[in-house]
C-alpha cells in the first residue's frame, strides 16, 4: 500500500507519501498553489520531486479548501494516479481528524485552569489561513464539519462596529459581514490598510507575510494586531458556548503559525477577549477550557492518513 495524502489550501498545497500509513516517507512538500495552473500540475511536479510512480499509489486522499479555486474532478486526478482509491474529505475535517492522534509535543499550551484536554466534552479547532476555519470533536471522536468562519460577527465596542463597516467597503461581493474578514491573512491585511487610510499614511505592507515578518515596530501593525486578538476572543468564546466544547480549544492555520512563531501572538488581549463577563457558569466553563496552539503544520495530512487506515 502506497499512500499519497494532499491538502490544498487557498495559499498552500502540501503533499506526502507513506508506504506503511503511519509515518511519510520523507518530509512533507508544502508548495505555493501560484505555481501551478491547476491540481494536475502540481500532483505530477510532486510525484516527479519525489521520483514516484503515480501508477504505485493505491490510495490517494485530497482535503481541498473553498478559498482555492482549482477544479477537483475524480476522472482529472484519476488519469495521473490509474490504480489509486481516491478519497475526498473536508479540509478542515482534516485538521480535526489529526487532533484525533496529536503528541503532547505538537501542542503548545498558552493558557485555561486545565491543563490537559478534558476528554468528558467536545473539543473545537479554529484555524486562521487563506479562510477561517471551524470544526468540533465530540467525545466519541466524530468530527463535525461547521461553517463557523461565515457566522455573523457579534461586536462589542463601537470602535469593532466601525472596523466592520470599514471591512464590508472592501467587499466585492458585498455578502453579510462575517468573522473570516476580519480573522484571515486577507483580513489582518484589511484591518492594516484600513488602518492607514484614516491616519491617510503609505501602505507599507502589501501582504500578510510580509506585515507580521517586519512590522513588529510599526503602531499600524500593532493596533490591527489589537483588533485581530479582540475579535478571535470573542468568537473562540462564542465557538465554546455554542458548541459546548470545553473540552479543549486548538488553534491552528497558517496566520496563527505566523503570528506565533513572530511572537507576536497576544496573550492578554486574546484571554480578556475570551473570557467575556457572561453569566458564571459560562464563564467559568471557558475559564477551565485549556488553549493549544497547533505547532504541526501538517497536522491535516496526518489526519488524512490516518483516515486510510480506518477506512
Amino acid at each position: 500500500m502506497t499512500i499519497c495524502v494532499v491538502d490544498i489550501g487557498g495559499t498552500y498545497i502540501r503533499l506526502a507519501l507513506s508506504i506503511d500509513g503511519r509515518d511519510f516517507t520523507r518530509d512533507p512538500q508544502k508548495i505555493k498553489t501560484e505555481q501551478f495552473a491547476c491540481i494536475e500540475e502540481a500532483l505530477s511536479y510532486f510525484m516527479l520531486q519525489e521520483q514516484w510512480l503515480p501508477s504505485t499509489i493505491s490510495h490517494i486522499l485530497i482535503a481541498k479548501s473553498g478559498r482555492n479555486y482549482w477544479t477537483l474532478s475524480e476522472s482529472s486526478v484519476k488519469e495521473i494516479f490509474q490504480n489509486a482509491k481516491l478519497i475526498m474529505v473536508n479540509d478542515f475535517a482534516a485538521n480535526a481528524m489529526g487532533l484525533l492522534h496529536v503528541i503532547p509535543s505538537d501542542l503548545l499550551y498558552l493558557g485555561g485552569m486545565k491543563k490537559q484536554p478534558d476528554l468528558h466534552f467536545s473539543s473545537a479547532v479554529i484555524g486562521s489561513g487563506t479562510g477561517l476555519g471551524l470544526a468540533y470533536i465530540t467525545p466519541d471522536k466524530t468530527i463535525q464539519r461547521t461553517h463557523g468562519g461565515h457566522m455573523l460577527p457579534a461586536l462589542i465596542s463601537n470602535e469593532q462596529r466601525e472596523l466592520f463597516d470599514d471591512l464590508q467597503h472592501l467587499k466585492t461581493n458585498k455578502t453579510a459581514p462575517i468573522y473570516e474578514d476580519a480573522l484571515s491573512g486577507n483580513g489582518l491585511l484589511s484591518i492594516y490598510k484600513i488602518l492607514s487610510n484614516r491616519h491617510h499614511l503609505d501602505i507599507e505592507y502589501h501582504d500578510t507575510h510580509h506585515l507580521l515578518a517586519e512590522g513588529r515596530n510599526n503602531p499600524l501593525v500593532q493596533q490591527s494586531l489589537k483588533f485581530y486578538h479582540e475579535i478571535l476572543g470573542q468568537f473562540a468564546h462564542q465557538v465554546l458556548a455554542f458548541g459546548y466544547s470545553y473540552g479543549a480549544l486548538y488553534l491552528t492555520g497558517g496566520i496563527t503559525d505566523r503570528i506565533i512563531s513572530h511572537d507576536l501572538f497576544d496573550n492578554d488581549i486574546f484571554f480578556k477577549s475570551l473570557y467575556q463577563n457572561n453569566v458564571t457558569a459560562v464563564l467559568n466553563d471557558v475559564k477551565e477550557t485549556p488553549v493549544f496552539w497547533v505547532k504541526d503544520e501538517f497536522i491535516s495530512l496526518k489526519g488524512l492518513l490516518h483516515e486510510v487506515v480506518t477506512k
